[in-house]
């Protein structure tokens, strides 16, 4: 059926209420919203969406990791002091400040108003609650513990932002320097670099091959700086796209993860984030076998991905996870396997599972504070060495002209 954006009042409040709901026309939206007690005022039905609009919207529909922290243990708390479920979203809704989890919230308590239990209304958002998230709060609905649930959920969030926060941290400074580097040197070649050719043409003599290189340069960026930026906005967007494309993402985390450095990093990464995960859902109550089936399907690298969504046919079959890991020992190390496999013959993999978490996020922070401290001198020397043969290009010809004059 198709979707319309509604806007109505309630008659017994004259509250305006917007949405999006499903209805066969809009005269029967109309009709349902009345039932409920609103008068429809204003509706307009969605088109199918362009491949522009999914990228557009797939920009302006980002929930941050942060947000689905606090809104979990807001939820939580909110709970604990005696508000029922569509109260507590209600209060949740009026007090978030990003638009794409509000509509979201808002879209949630709709769909409980009409019946549907949590779990399936916040799968119907999946930008906002992921299917990982979406496990969690069907497991409390079905055991009754939804607080509980939401408690270890906001916990395990909050361990996935700080590790997010603790490699983008590590990115950040190299970044900035980097850019900073790449504006300077694209204003010189706009600005100074033309200047200098001017001065040069006045004079007979011959200019060494590396400051004929940079005025070429130069020259081009003075005449055509708006087709570099084009070239430039082409290249990012051509990477996010082949990003986005499974084979190509593929391909790179597997070449990522066997280089040196990278790969020990995106191993302890995943490893952190792979034990953290299954060590919550368990906890939470999710089965062996559907924990492993939610990480297949929410866990980025794709090479961990396969192998816990083969696991999951491997454990249906009565075996040991460990078992199976041993076989990948390039993503899973010996140590990692072993300490699974003796939490799963003591029945207590859940908390030999988080401390191996806790382990591997310690490791993670560490590195990339060992990182920043490496990178610093390196992004240095490579500065000192643009900055110097920018410098020879520009002084060497100027000795030149000394000695003709």
């Amino acid at each position: 059926m198709p979707l319309y954006n509604y806007r109505g009042r309630r008659e017994a409040s004259g509250e305006v209420v917007r949405g999006v709901r499903e209805a066969g026309s809009h005269a029967e939206l109309g009709q349902v919203l009345l039932q409920e007690g609103v008068l429809l005022t204003r509706y307009e039905l969605q088109r199918k969406k362009t491949a522009s609009s999914v990228f557009f919207s797939s920009l302006t529909s980002h929930v941050p990791v942060l947000e689905r922290v606090l809104f979990a243990r807001y939820f939580a708390l909110m709970l604990r002091a005696g508000l029922d479920v569509k109260q507590a979203l209600g209060a949740l809704a009026e007090q978030t400040k990003g638009k794409p989890m509000k509509v979201a919230i808002n879209g949630v308590l709709q769909k409980v108003d009409r019946g549907s239990t949590l779990a399936d209304s916040m799968a119907s958002f999946p930008n906002a609650f992921p299917e990982l998230f979406v496990g969690f709060i069907r497991v409390g609905e079905t055991t009754g513990r939804l607080q509980e649930s939401l408690e270890i959920l906001s916990e395990q969030l909050q361990k996935e932002y700080d590790l997010r926060r603790a490699v983008k941290g590590a990115l950040l400074y190299p970044a900035v320097i980097i850019s900073a580097l790449v504006a300077v040197m694209f204003a010189m070649l706009v600005f100074v670099v033309p200047k200098l050719a001017d001065v040069f043409e006045g004079f007979d003599v011959d200019l060494p091959l590396a400051t004929r290189v940079l005025l070429g340069i130069g020259s081009f960026f003075e005449v055509y700086w708006w087709l570099a930026l084009i070239l430039l906005a082409a290249l990012v967007a051509g990477v996010w796209f082949s990003w986005k494309l499974k084979s190509v993402r593929g391909a790179m985390l597997r070449i990522f993860t066997i280089t040196p450095v990278l790969g020990s990093i995106i191993q302890q990464v995943n490893l952190a984030r792979f034990t953290r995960n299954l060590s919550s859902l368990l906890r939470s109550g999710v089965s062996y076998v559907e924990a492993l089936g939610i990480l297949g399907e929410n866990t980025p690298h794709i090479g961990f991905a396969a192998v816990f969504q083969s696991a999951q046919d491997h454990v249906k079959q009565g075996k040991l996870l460990s078992e199976h890991l041993v076989k990948y020992r390039r993503l899973f190390p010996p140590l990692v396997v072993n300490v699974i496999k003796v939490g799963e013959e003591t029945g207590a993999l859940d908390e030999v599972l988080e401390e191996i978490a806790v382990f591997y996020e310690s490791e993670v922070d560490q590195v990339m504070r060992n990182l920043t401290s490496i990178l610093e001198p390196i992004l240095m020397v490579g500065i000192g060495l643009a900055v110097g043969a920018l410098a020879i290009s520009v002084i060497s010809p100027i000795y030149n002209l000394v000695n003709v004059i």
